[in-house]
């Protein structure tokens, strides 16, 4: 029995890591969107520091949560994939909080995080 209430509690944490990973996703679309639609430079600024917080959010999330409970459940070639793209991210994101918004790259940096 309790090898079977450990197993519906990993279920129920990786149902809700899944939950607060959709709302974060549409959550960080609409700041890229925003992003994208804005002409003032401090406005940008702003939101490329409340993107590189969601997206370290987001990335945490994955890493302590979700993909544990996947572990095994899917390739791990796919694990491997996502952790070496959340490095990526992770460059572009300690980029950007530590330059300026002015650098001629933050644009393109942003951008990059989007895809």
């Amino acid at each position: 029995m309790a090898a079977a209430t450990k197993t519906n509690g990993s279920k129920a944490k990786a149902m809700d890591a899944v939950a607060l990973l959709k709302a974060d996703h549409r959550r960080v679309e609409d700041l890229f969107e925003t992003y994208e639609k804005s002409r003032s430079k401090p406005a940008k600024a702003k939101l490329a520091q409340q993107i590189c917080m969601e997206l370290t959010f987001h990335a945490t999330i994955e890493e302590e949560i979700f993909y544990p409970a996947v572990k095994g459940e899917v390739e791990d070639d796919m694990l491997d994939e996502a952790y070496v793209a959340h490095d990526g991210a992770k460059v572009l994101i300690g980029e950007l909080l530590a330059g300026s918004p002015d650098h001629p790259f933050c644009e393109a940096k942003v951008k990059g995080l989007s895809g």
